[in-house]
């Protein structure tokens, strides 16, 4: 475990609603990196914690990001479905950002 507390060296941020809410989950992210790797674990208020494979892969005109959504055990098919368009429409978010 290093100073802050982090046994994996992770930057963590905790996550809240746009109406200042109490932080809901919390994201550890890996390390940063000149790989691309942007992994993180969510922290769910459940405590269920999931790993999230992302990358971001350069190629001659950009970047492109690779988000991997994994269905969780015992989740429904709307469950799931609801997952991927959070996804979706964070991803069409930082285009969106990443474009401006």
């Amino acid at each position: 475990m290093n100073d802050s507390g982090d046994r994996f060296g992770l930057a963590r941020s905790r996550l809240s609603s746009r109406r200042g809410a109490a932080p809901r989950e919390m994201i550890a992210f890996a390390a940063r990196n000149d790989l691309g790797v942007l992994d993180h674990y969510l922290t769910l208020n459940s405590g269920e914690v999931i790993y999230v494979p992302m990358r971001v892969i350069a190629d001659e005109s950009g970047s492109e990001v690779v988000f991997t959504v994994r269905r969780r055990p015992g989740m429904t098919d709307d469950e799931f479905k609801a997952d991927g368009d959070a996804v979706a429409a964070d991803l069409a978010r930082l285009k969106r950002v990443l474009e401006q």
